[in-house]
């Protein structure tokens, strides 16, 4: 339980604030009972039980997602109607609503939810009117909470993108690196593609020689042009990846050795007859697998990796497919 809050922010917090508010709107609903007052001691029942739904949803279904987009709808919902009910002493509730709803629901359903929290706990506040100092000041931080608020929600998404494609896409050629590869296979394999997808491997031949005479700018150069040759080879479906090196890695929808085998030939022929590098014409061998009884992406590359070194074996420029099992 500690360890999964600990690696999921959104249950992390959902679970915070729904436990808290429901804590001490329970507090004050025993309190409200005893004094008699029933209508807004129904308020705070329902905002309690509201909290712990959403918060067994996230537990429960694991949409952390969709359980903090209801939480800061019901939130901002229950905000408007206590400032109907108990006028500028709901202030407080706004504040939170208006605070934590970047933390919860993505960021176009946060500003939304708020942007309607404020107009209408404004309004209601200067219908009430009051106190019009008391009320124009509890306004002003209003707006400046909501505003700051989204601003660094925007400034932390922002930030929170760039972080993700930094680790996600290789620095020097910009299409997936190893990292997205393993998570694919992992996905592919999970979801029973078994029969269903094939795996190629690219190397490219002597390229050591390149990188020895021309020098690694030129190879980086080449590097380059690979990457782009391949991402226009892509079909509907095809993903292209680097995994290190002069090593390439294609993940195709095909449903048979064959099909795989006419992709990794297109492939072969393309580069052969497309990719010129500093020395003259530049050419790959390529190994490829598919799908069969794996159960980890490492046994599944293994074999795709074998083949390559087939290829590798019987000169480059050549492809080979390991047989299914």
């Amino acid at each position: 339980m500690i360890s999964r809050l600990r690696n999921n922010f959104h249950l992390a917090i959902i679970t915070l604030l729904g436990s808290v508010t429901a804590l001490v709107l329970g507090s004050f609903m025993v309190w409200r009972l005893a004094r008699g007052d029933w209508g807004v001691a129904a308020l705070d029942a329902a905002v309690l039980v509201t909290m712990l739904a959403i918060v067994r949803l996230a537990w429960r279904e694991g949409r952390t997602e969709c359980a903090g987009a209801w939480m800061v709808v019901f939130n901002a919902g229950f905000a408007i109607l206590a400032c109907l009910t108990l006028g500028s002493a709901a202030s407080g509730w706004v504040y939170v609503a208006l605070m934590t709803s970047f933390y919860l629901a993505p960021l176009r359903v946060a500003t939304w939810s708020g942007a309607v929290l404020l107009l209408a706990a404004s309004a209601t506040l200067l219908w009430r009117a009051v106190g019009p100092y008391h009320n124009i000041s509890t306004l002003v931080t209003w707006s400046l909470v909501y505003g700051f608020s989204l601003v660094f929600a925007r400034r932390l998404r922002m930030h929170s993108d760039s972080l993700e494609l930094m680790a996600s896409v290789d620095p020097l050629t910009r299409i997936p690196n190893r990292g997205v590869l393993e998570a694919d296979l992992r996905h592919t394999i999970a979801t029973g593609h078994s029969g269903r997808a094939g795996l190629l491997v690219l190397d490219i031949d002597r390229f050591k020689a390149v990188n020895d005479t021309f020098g690694h700018a030129a190879g980086d150069t080449v590097l380059v042009d690979l990457a782009a040759l391949l991402r226009e080879e892509l079909r509907q479906g095809d993903s292209v990846y680097r995994f290190g090196g002069e090593e390439f890695v294609m993940l195709l929808p095909v449903s048979s050795e064959q099909a795989l085998a006419r992709a990794a030939e297109r492939v072969r022929d393309a580069v052969a007859s497309r990719l010129v590098g500093p020395g003259g014409g530049i050419t790959v061998a390529v190994g490829g697998a598919m799908l069969s009884a794996e159960r980890d992406w490492q046994d599944w590359f293994a074999r795709a990796d074998a083949s390559l070194y087939q290829a590798k074996r019987a000169g480059g420029n050549t492809s080979h497919i390991a047989e299914s099992f």
